[in-house]
Formats: C-alpha cells, sequence, structure tokens
C-alpha cells in the first residue's frame, strides 16, 4: 500500500483496535479473494475465521501461503468547494485503511468451533445466542461445511488520509461539513479528522 508519511499509522495498538471497529474483511490470497468477518487477538499477532468448505481460498490456506486482510472505513468525499480556495483545488477522498500480512494455516474442528464462539460473543454480547444453544448435531452438521483459518499477522500497516496535509483552516472547514453532509461514514471521519493533530500517527481511535 502507498502510504505517504503524513498519513501513515504505526501504532499498533491503534491498527488493532480499527481491526476490531472494523471487522469485516477482504482477504486477499493470490488470485482469490474472500469478504468475510475476522477476529484479532489482544497482541495483534493473529487472525481468526472460517470460510466455505467449497472455496478455492481453502487451498491457499492449507498451503499455507501469503495473504492480506484488508480493513476499510471510514471513508468520505472531500469536495473542492469545502476549501478557502476552491477554485485551486480538486476533490479528494479521506479515508482510513488497515492492511494486515501474513500467512494462512486451516484450523482443526476445535479450533474451528471456539474461532466461532469467539465470533458470536464478540457480536452478540447480551449473550442471548450462543452456539451451545443449538442441537449438537446440527452444530456439527455446520462445521462439516466450513474451514476454520488462522492468518499468523507477520506486519501490520496502516493509512489514514485525513487532510493532515491542508493547513488548519482547510481541515476545519472539511470538518464543518462532512458534519454538515451528516452521513454515518462523514460523521466518523469528522470525529477522527477533530481528534487527531496533523501528521504522522494522527488517530488514535478507529
Amino acid at each position: 500500500m502507498y502510504v505517504p508519511r503524513p498519513f501513515t499509522e504505526h501504532d499498533r495498538d491503534t491498527l488493532v483496535a480499527h481491526i476490531r471497529a472494523r471487522a469485516f474483511a477482504t482477504l486477499i490470497a493470490g488470485g482469490e479473494i474472500a469478504h468475510l468477518p475476522l477476529v484479532i487477538d489482544d497482541g495483534g499477532t493473529t487472525l481468526r475465521g472460517h470460510v466455505a468448505r467449497g472455496n478455492p481460498i481453502v487451498e491457499r490456506l492449507r498451503r499455507g501461503e501469503p495473504m492480506t486482510a484488508v480493513f476499510l472505513g471510514p471513508d468520505a468525499y472531500v469536495s473542492p468547494r469545502w476549501y478557502a480556495t476552491p477554485t485551486e483545488q480538486v476533490p479528494t477522498w479521506n479515508y482510513v485503511a488497515v492492511h494486515a500480512h501474513g500467512r494462512g494455516r486451516a484450523l482443526d474442528r476445535a479450533e474451528t468451533r471456539a474461532a466461532l464462539e469467539d465470533l458470536v460473543a464478540i457480536h452478540e454480547p447480551d449473550a442471548e445466542w450462543r452456539l451451545e444453544r443449538l442441537d449438537p448435531a446440527f452444530v456439527a452438521s455446520l462445521l462439516e461445511g466450513i474451514v476454520g483459518f488462522a492468518v499468523d499477522v507477520e506486519r501490520l500497516e496502516g493509512k489514514a488520509k485525513l487532510s493532515q496535509n491542508r493547513s488548519e483552516e482547510d481541515r476545519a472547514r472539511v470538518v464543518a461539513a462532512l458534519r454538515a453532509r451528516g452521513r454515518d461514514d462523514d460523521r466518523r471521519m469528522a470525529e477522527l479528522m477533530s481528534m487527531g493533530a496533523p501528521g504522522a500517527g494522527a488517530t488514535r481511535r478507529p
């Protein structure tokens, strides 16, 4: 990923927090691409998930091939009209992206079930739905149809393009315009821009 210095995010805790907040990833392995939710461990060293057994990416996982998980968002279009001198500007796009690079490996049945349980626990925090409440035979049939996997993370890289290369006036104008437009990602982007100072490592929350 091309990351100019002002937009580089190095802080590992920030990158891991972004992955947790934007858990739905694009997993790329050679010529195969999968879209799926992933769970990252506290140290940011392992991603876990599952795919359908018939997914071609399974063979690449079993061979331990290199792969990249991409976590995107928020993102927002920035109009040149929002700058102090709009006739001297062009449109751009602000966004946050984190890439996790590593090698995949297939999980055994017990590890796959544990990965599923962790995924459910994150997204069903009230504990009103859990795998153990299902008929064991039904769970067994579900496990037959999927392959659990882990990606051992070798490198995390982050890019937070938040108008750090603009003047303070222009940044404030963009924040105000995003808040006025009011889409979900606009509001999230405005919050990030308000929290971070210009320069590398500006973001501290996803």
